[in-house]
């Protein structure tokens, strides 16, 4: 029973609900209705000496040979068509060994019809401009990144750790932002002009941590981009894109612990909407969840909203002039057990999906929740559900739609046998803030709470595990991030320190010197003329160094120190303009 189902994986946390672990799992899964006419066919849970005797026919464009491309983890390979599928068909995959889903031999699904309204066009970029609160630097002038204030700190009491915030949206440039506990300034990188960064955090990859973020166009509560990952050199090591024809959607980049990447996908199709009031045919946004190889491209999982949630489950009714978005899906986590928990915002819902069989394990929250949700524990137009290691769930409840609603809060749910109770609420300071749209709760390792409060709002906090604010920050200009982080990172950047420097009108020179990104310089010792010259303090991103006129300055040079007084990176030979 489903219900089974559910306990076992609450309460145990464990182990897969399906029972069809030995068969071999084929996305798009059986009954997709609006599979991509790009699509690739990925076979999960046997290694491709495995997969034999492969068949894969259209409806209507017949017979398909191809090439099988290997996934890296051995366990699963990709049928890549010679030819495109055609829109509208039924696409039929046999193979030899036994697949999840099969009826009669074969596993079938649908390929999209497309959808006469489309995504609406790009709106949201970086406007330039030269606002207020940047800030500027002698050494490194091309870089003008928002100031980030901290209105309050409790010094005994926050977390370890840098903070990540991606500002986007204002004035001046867009670009991932890392500053150090009180706001000062460690990273900055300006993303291309009418492109935003989003979901800028530390993730791992292949054992180490790297930094990540989605990068691209942004619409209407959608995007079409894809994701980067550097390394602590600040390198870019992977550019990761959706598979099968799709553009990954900016409201998640998550990797695994198998060193995949899920991706969320919004793409407009044709469908049903005669029970929720609309047309026979109407536009639609499929909402779907994609699990990336990243070192090959190939897509692992897919699941598509369409064909597992009914469209009387939203809380949206269809628009007019634009795809009816039926659930909204913003984010993915992955359980310990391998599943998924995904966030529905229109359905004021999570739900856990099976990653072997894409099957749907259980609803928490909404019309069809298989949970009591008691007191306040029940969110509305939620974002970013992630489960802590004690088992709770957190999620950011905004609170709204209808605009304004009530003040958007931080949560996290216990939740025991059938039951969802509220264990703590967090709101930022007097508990009237609204935030429409975007926003996250990060667990930290002490037991504190990171919250981004989203669009429409420039403030982070952090909580106690009491609930108590220990830190209140903000971006200095009319910006707002989508997510808001805090990570231990040490880093050394692959480029150099920078330095400029400006002649004394009196003699002597003035020297201005910083890097980008790294993290472990205590002093700059400054050599004049090819010679030893003062040691100064770092200050701050940019530290001034004045230099005397004797004897005459014609050249500087800067070397990176760190606190054992060790040279970890040195400039390159000015000479004083």
């Amino acid at each position: 029973m489903v219900v089974a189902a559910i306990t076992a994986v609450v309460a145990v946390g464990c182990g897969s609900s399906s029972g069809a672990a030995s068969k071999v799992a084929v996305f798009p899964m059986a009954g997709t209705p609006d599979a991509n006419t790009h699509t690739q066919i990925s076979f999960r849970g046997a290694s491709p000496a495995q997969l034999t005797g492969i068949k894969v026919s259209g409806s209507k464009s017949g017979k398909h040979s191809g090439v099988l491309k290997p996934h890296s983890d051995g366990n699963g390979a990709s049928f890549i068509p010679n030819k495109h599928f055609s829109s509208g068909e039924t696409v039929s995959v046999k193979a030899d060994p036994s697949l999840v889903g099969e009826h009669k031999g074969r596993v079938r699904f649908t390929i999209a019809s497309p959808a006469p309204i489309g995504v609406p066009g790009h709106v949201q970029g970086d406007p330039a401009g030269n606002p207020g609160g940047a800030q500027h630097f002698k050494s490194r002038p091309d870089l003008q990144p928002p100031r980030i204030d901290i209105l309050s700190k409790k010094k005994s009491q926050v977390a370890a750790g840098d903070l990540f915030l991606a500002p986007k949206g204002g004035p001046g440039q867009d670009g991932t932002e890392i500053t150090d506990g009180n706001g000062h300034l460690i990273w900055y990188k300006r993303v291309p002009h009418l492109t935003s960064p989003l979901d800028f955090r530390v993730q791992q990859y292949q054992g180490k941590p790297v930094l990540t973020w989605w990068q691209g166009g942004v619409h209407h509560g959608q995007g079409q981009g894809h994701g980067i990952i550097v390394d602590s050199a600040y390198k870019q090591i992977a550019h990761v894109n959706a598979g099968n024809g799709y553009k990954a959607d900016f409201h998640e980049f998550q990797l695994s612990r198998e060193d995949t990447a899920f991706f969320v996908i919004y793409e407009p199709v044709l469908a049903d909407l005669t029970a929720v009031g609309g047309p026979k045919r109407g536009s639609v946004l499929d909402g779907i969840v994609q699990e990336v190889d990243i070192k090959t491209g190939l897509v692992l999982f897919e699941w598509h909203s369409l064909g597992n949630i009914r469209t009387t489950e939203s809380y949206s009714t269809p628009p007019k002039n634009a795809p009816f978005d039926v659930v909204h899906v913003n984010s993915v986590a992955e359980e310990k057990n391998g599943n998924l928990l995904v966030s529905e915002r229109d359905l004021h819902s999570a739900i856990e999906i099976d990653r072997h069989t894409g099957k749907l394990l259980w609803r928490l929250g909404g019309k069809k929740s298989n949970f009591k949700m008691t007191g306040s524990s029940q969110f509305v137009s939620q974002h970013d559900i992630r489960r802590l290691d004690d088992g709770r769930i957190t999620v950011f409840d905004n609170g709204a739609p209808p605009y304004p609603g009530r003040p958007a809060r931080g949560i996290a749910l216990s939740v025991k046998g059938h039951t969802v109770k509220l264990s703590r609420s967090l709101q930022r300071p007097p508990g009237t803030l609204h935030s429409p749209s975007q926003g996250n709760v990060q667990g930290l390792p002490n037991g504190n709470f990171m919250v981004g409060w989203g669009g429409s709002t420039p403030y982070f906090d952090e909580f106690n595990s009491k609930g108590k604010v220990v830190l209140d920050g903000k971006i200095a200009v009319d910006d707002d991030s989508y997510r808001a982080f805090r990570f231990p990172w040490v880093a050394k950047p692959s480029a150099p320190p920078d330095v400029a420097a400006r002649k004394k009108s009196g003699g002597g020179a003035n020297v201005w010197v910083s890097w980008n990104g790294a993290t472990e310089v205590a002093q700059w010792q400054v050599l004049v003329n090819g010679v030893p010259g003062p040691k100064v303090k770092k200050t701050g991103f940019e530290t001034h160094i004045g230099l005397g006129g004797t004897p005459p300055v014609m050249t500087v040079q800067v070397q990176a120190l760190d606190k054992n007084g060790l040279v970890i990176g040195t400039s390159k030979v000015v000479t004083p303009g």
